[in-house]
């Protein structure tokens, strides 16, 4: 249940209601000719991480800036990233990790040679990590690090409170909200807006603009449209991965990927690539689609092409991966183009494995192994016996099988090295008893490396290797980054480097340029008036249908009716617990903070 009311505390019309600092948002743009008086410094299209990283710099800078955003929530699939963000952190001695060991690492996996992109993500994550725990301090604690499949060193970093993704999605949503309250107006959010052309003057030399479409929200508001003018346009609007009609990228470039499912949201559907092309701008391994090794496959809904990603953490904590025969078949922690080809070799008529995670690893990657087990996707055994009876195996593993190969990897781990090559064991040993985790996972379409050619700077290229004046780009919509595999980790840093990137860089208008001068920060959010009204279980249990959901968490009754459509993971995480208690799934998942724009309709009798 990710009631994330932080994706969407800038547009719920029920909170707009409730809070009128947010009223100004809601006037709306100049769709006037352009001209210099009306253009803001950026349009961003696509309100994932990258989006929003450029967003935040170029505010903090002192720049006005229109964000435009064709779903109801920010984050996009950024919000769904968990296993946490690749960055070499200078400050920790004892690591032995480097930007030359990270470029390695990135340009082994890529498997295309010399690239000048890498540098701009290995070098840029330095400058990103210490902005993620400088710049968004106020709600973002990066204390954990992980070591995921590709990377000679652990440099993976990750909130303990939270899932990494949308914790720091949330982080920098809490900045831009002061924007919004400052009364200056150079930040304007349009939600339910999706950009429809990219308007261009001197025979397409030059992009000045944007034409969009309402698409959602009001009923009234939607098919309505303008123009928007700005000196920058940045195209931020993520993958493909999520398009399986008959004119998708996908179906264009990689049709034999449609058998499988995806971990992406609706809305990963190439826009941006679209706009793009439509203007002539180059575009690089549009056949390079990642398919992720481990997503979770749930025997109670085993037909939904969505699914849930089984983060890659859990085999940097030490997870291994089973066959159906009870026995290992690959280096958990090779590459993921690596992993799915093992599984293809040894099982490519059914495709599902177990991956399993000791005591040891759980409690290293503890909101993981809560939230996958809340959901049901994971299994607790408490003994190796118990694990031994799972109905994955259908009665054909015993309990001596799976000693085996536990026993084998220990004595391999105590080695260093195993027949497949693995060289990191993590929380070692296996046979020292449970509990266990099980799930059971299959390969998913996952990332594009595919996309918009761009310049190490951003700016987005023709065919010819000229540069479109103009227009930009940042995030997963680029191509040509990450060969022909993203190492794990590395989309949440290509976004908060490349979108800082652009955020730093580009031109602002003549007003005088601030020096990282943010909004003050604030001491948190007011404490939230008393709720007198007692609301009984039978009343809350009445209460559970798109009309009318109403969830109970620590006790506090809250109505998410009017954002059920708004909630990224869909309205039906919402409505699974609607009339109910949504307590231990909403604590598996975030902290308290992340309700206190929330206000209870009023407490559950005991």
């Amino acid at each position: 249940l990710l009631l994330a009311k932080h994706y969407a505390s800038f547009s719920s019309q029920r909170f707009l209601q409730h809070a009128a600092r947010y009223s100004k948002q809601a006037a709306p743009l100049n769709s006037a000719p352009h001209s210099s008086s009306n253009a803001v410094d950026a349009i961003i299209i696509g309100g994932g991480l990258a989006g929003l990283s450029a967003a935040l710099t170029l505010l903090d800078r002192g720049g006005s800036v229109v964000l435009l955003e064709k779903q109801g929530h920010l984050g996009g699939n950024s919000a769904w990233a968990s296993s946490g963000v690749n960055a070499v952190d200078v400050n920790d001695t004892k690591s032995g990790d480097s930007v030359e060991l990270f470029t390695q690492d990135v340009v082994k996996a890529a498997g295309r040679g010399d690239n000048p992109l890498i540098p701009v993500l290995t070098e840029g994550s330095v400058d990103s990590l210490a902005w993620l725990r400088h710049r968004l301090k106020e709600h973002l604690l990066l204390d954990l690090v992980g070591q995921m499949g590709g990377h000679s060193k652990p440099r993976t970093h990750r909130p303990s409170s939270g899932l990494a993704g949308s914790a720091i999605v949330f982080a920098i949503q809490k900045q831009l909200e002061k924007y919004l309250e400052d009364g200056s107006g150079r930040f304007r959010l349009m939600k339910w807006t999706r950009a429809t052309k990219l308007i261009t003057e001197e025979d397409g030399e030059v992009v000045v603009g944007v034409e969009y479409e309402v698409v959602g929200g009001k009923q009234e508001e939607r098919s309505s449209g303008g123009k928007l003018y700005a000196r920058s346009i940045i195209i931020a609007t993520g993958g493909y991965a999520s398009d399986y009609t008959n004119t998708s990228l996908l179906q264009q470039y990689r049709p034999d990927l449609l058998k499988y499912a995806t971990t992406n949201n609706k809305g990963t559907t190439g826009d941006g690539h679209k706009l793009a092309m439509a203007i002539k701008a180059k575009t690089v391994d549009l056949n390079d689609v990642q398919v992720h090794p481990t997503g979770f496959h749930n025997p109670a809904d085993p037909h939904n092409k969505v699914k849930t990603l089984c983060a890659e953490i859990l085999r940097g904590e030490g997870g291994i991966l089973l066959d159906r025969t009870g026995k290992r078949f690959a280096d958990e922690l090779g590459t993921r183009d690596y992993v799915t080809g093992r599984m293809l070799e040894v099982d490519a008529d059914h495709l599902k494995f177990a991956l399993i995670v000791n005591g040891k690893g759980a409690q290293k990657a503890k909101k993981h192994i809560e939230l996958y087990t809340r959901k049901e996707l994971l299994v607790k055994f408490d003994t190796l016996q118990d694990l031994a009876a799972w109905s994955f195996w259908e009665g054909k593993v015993s309990q001596q099988q799976l000693e085996e190969t536990m026993k084998k990897y220990d004595e391999d781990g105590a080695k260093g090295v195993d027949e497949w090559g693995k060289k990191y064991f993590h929380n070692l040993p296996f046979t020292a008893g449970g509990p266990f985790y099980a799930g059971i996972v299959t390969p998913v379409i996952h990332y594009c490396m595919g996309g918009v050619a761009i310049s190490s700077d951003g700016s987005v290229l023709r065919e010819d290797g000229t540069v479109i004046r103009g227009l930009y780009a940042a995030g997963e919509v680029i191509g040509g980054l990450h060969g022909k595999n993203r190492l794990g980790g590395n989309a949440l840093s290509e976004c908060v480097v490349f979108g800082r990137l652009l955020g730093q860089s580009l031109p602002i208008s003549t007003r005088e340029e601030q020096e990282e001068v943010p909004p003050q920060e604030t001491p948190g959010a007011p404490a939230p008036s008393p709720v007198s009204r007692m609301i009984t279980q039978q009343e809350l249990s009445a209460h559970k249908t798109a009309e009318s959901c109403w969830v109970s968490i620590e006790e506090k009754v809250y109505d998410f009716t009017e954002f059920l459509d708004e909630h990224p993971a869909g309205a039906e995480a919402i409505l699974k617990y609607g009339g109910k208690d949504g307590t231990e799934i909403f604590k598996a998942i975030h902290t308290d903070e992340m309700l206190a724009d929330f206000q209870p309709i009023g407490m559950l009798a005991a």
